[in-house]
């Protein structure tokens, strides 16, 4: 049955996943995905490397590899590229990724889900910024039935029954353009940043330890015992007119 929808200010309608413009529609998850298994036939005497995501949108990591006999029973498949990935033990976690050719020739066990984004109808980039909003986190919560931490598994027909917000497929793809350059201006920030605290790092122990003076500085330094410069205030009550000037 179709959900009910009120009218709001001009050009926005009120819906189950919120306030959105008039042309966009709400659509489940599985309208917009297809779910991707290739199964890996393990064999005991082969390497295998697997991945894993982590939780609150910091994307894949490799594992160590093992050998087929390592895996033992565990359902595991093969990675493809261009797809929606998540881990349904962390997934009210927001541990969610997209697969890239970096993840070719990997595998994953079936506690990683792949889904593929039908052909114009859903951006990959869209969809998985839409998990790391806020009303995304929300989604796979709900989705997440149980306790706290392990208890907290993704169902595979919850997911599938997600209501999300879906604009035409190329606002998608402006609005998923528009987020990623925002994000490689921070990446970019972030780097600045670090490159400048590794600098003040060293500059700090040049001036520490004297390896850079100042003109107006020449006179040598010299060594002194910490107990003859500072006072020790353990268990000792301070007036508080005390003067603390050295």
């Amino acid at each position: 049955m179709k959900h009910k929808i009120k009218q709001c200010e001009t050009g926005y309608i009120q819906t189950k996943v919120g306030i959105i413009p008039t042309d966009w529609k709400v659509s489940t998850t599985s309208q917009c995905f297809d779910r991707i298994t290739n199964k890996v036939e393990v064999i005991k005497t082969d390497n295998y490397t697997q991945i894993g995501i982590r939780s609150h949108c910091k994307g894949i990591f490799i594992k160590e590899p093992v050998t087929g006999e390592q895996l033992g029973n565990k359902r595991v498949f093969w990675i493809e590229e261009g797809c929606f990935i998540v881990n349904i033990v962390f997934a009210w976690e927001q541990a969610v990724a997209k697969t890239t050719k970096k993840e070719n020739g990997l595998i994953a066990s079936h506690r990683f889900p792949m889904y593929k984004t039908k052909s114009n109808v859903l951006d990959l980039d869209y969809i998985l910024y839409f998990f790391k909003s806020k009303r995304g986190k929300h989604q796979l919560g709900l989705a997440s039935p149980g306790g706290a931490g392990r208890n907290k598994t993704l169902g595979q027909k919850e997911f599938s029954e997600l209501k999300i917000p879906l604009p035409s497929y190329g606002e998608q793809k402006k609005i998923a353009r528009i987020l990623t350059t925002w994000d490689i201006a921070i990446s970019k920030q972030q780097a600045l940043i670090h490159q400048k605290q590794q600098l003040k790092k060293g500059l700090m122990q040049k001036l520490l330890s004297a390896q850079i003076r100042f003109k107006e500085f020449d006179y040598d330094w010299k060594e002194v015992r910490l107990g003859d410069v500072t006072f020790n205030l353990d268990n000792k009550r301070i007036p508080l007119n005390i003067n603390l000037e050295v």
